[in-house]
């Protein structure tokens, strides 16, 4: 994908709705039905279940295509060493590995970030930094917004996220390039090691959240070489390693695949154990060969209930 600086961004000084209507690729008038915006219409709305049920506004279909342009072009801009989310090459693993276990750190989020970037700080983004018109910096940023703020399902809120608020995390890096700091960001999860990183300078990152009108929370403070995980990943003086809990999920899925008492039963556990342990290969290849295996038995099991449900694969002497 080609990278390029800000200012060649085809958002960069965009001066007619039309114009951004061929860009994303839409119709100015869907553009503005969407404009509108009705929850209802637009957007699939329900809880997350399991511990404490979060609000979700997932785009429906051709509105995430939409999200989706965005968020595709607003990824192709240079961004800063310290961005590993939505950057293409860039993920939570690589934001856990640019970490040292030897050294301070210290972690802290933003308190409900989606919710708290407004439909004003969008705005304000299209408007003051990409030098948009009024007309069309007002429009994106009601597309882009469900109730008055970014939505928490949407493709395009955590790269937009950043760049509502990219005053705030250049000031942040700001100090922690003065202290000699190592600062990463993943969506609103921030991370600084070093020799300087005190808690005073936690302290000091706080009082830039809040100056920019966000909470900060989940303020953990680790000194030398004291366990810790960034991003899902535990960070050790060898390496990145699985945390304890994801092993367990794993051990956990592997022992209700093998209670289950059918094939329709283990064909419903073994997409979710599949991508668990996928996602464990990423920090250690030896989980690669499981992954493996278990992909090969899901899909002999899915060519059984296959066959078993057309008749024209059967023997003739079935008839």
């Amino acid at each position: 994908m080609k990278r390029y600086a800000l200012d060649q961004s085809p958002f960069f000084k965009l001066k007619s709705r039309q114009k951004l209507s061929k860009i994303l690729d839409a119709d100015l008038n869907e553009l503005e039905v969407f404009a509108r915006n009705d929850p209802v219409d637009n957007y699939k709305l329900f809880e997350t279940s399991g511990g404490k049920p979060r609000p979700v506004q997932c785009p429906k279909h051709r509105l995430q295509v939409i999200h989706r342009r965005v968020c595709d072009l607003l990824a192709r801009i240079d961004t800063p060493d310290y961005l590993h989310s939505a950057i293409k090459g860039h993920s939570y693993l690589s934001n856990a590995k640019a970490h040292a276990a030897n050294v301070p750190m210290v972690k802290v989020d933003i308190k409900k970030f989606f919710p708290s970037v407004t439909i004003n700080a969008v705005k304000r983004f299209f408007l003051k930094t990409m030098e948009c018109s009024p007309d069309v910096a007002a429009l994106l940023s009601k597309v882009l917004t469900v109730y008055g703020h970014l939505a928490t399902g949407s493709s395009v809120s955590p790269i937009l996220s950043y760049y509502a608020h990219r005053d705030m995390f250049e000031e942040i890096a700001h100090l922690s390039a003065g202290r000699g700091a190592v600062m990463t960001c993943y969506v609103d999860d921030m991370c600084f090691s070093g020799e300087t990183v005190t808690r005073k300078f936690l302290s000091d990152v706080r009082v830039i959240i809040r100056s920019h009108g966000l909470k900060s929370h989940k303020i953990h403070y680790f000194s030398s070489n004291m366990p810790r995980i960034v991003t899902g990943v535990v960070v050790t003086n060898s390496g990145i390693k699985l945390p304890n809990i994801r092993h367990k999920k794993i051990v956990d899925g592997y022992a209700q695949l093998q209670a289950a008492l059918s094939d329709e039963e283990k064909l419903k556990l073994l997409p979710s154990l599949i991508g668990r342990i996928n996602e464990a290969a990423q920090i250690d290849p030896r989980w690669t060969p499981k992954a493996k295996q278990l992909t090969l038995e899901m899909k002999r099991i899915s060519s059984i209930a296959a066959s078993s449900m057309n008749p024209s694969s059967r023997p003739s002497s079935w008839a």
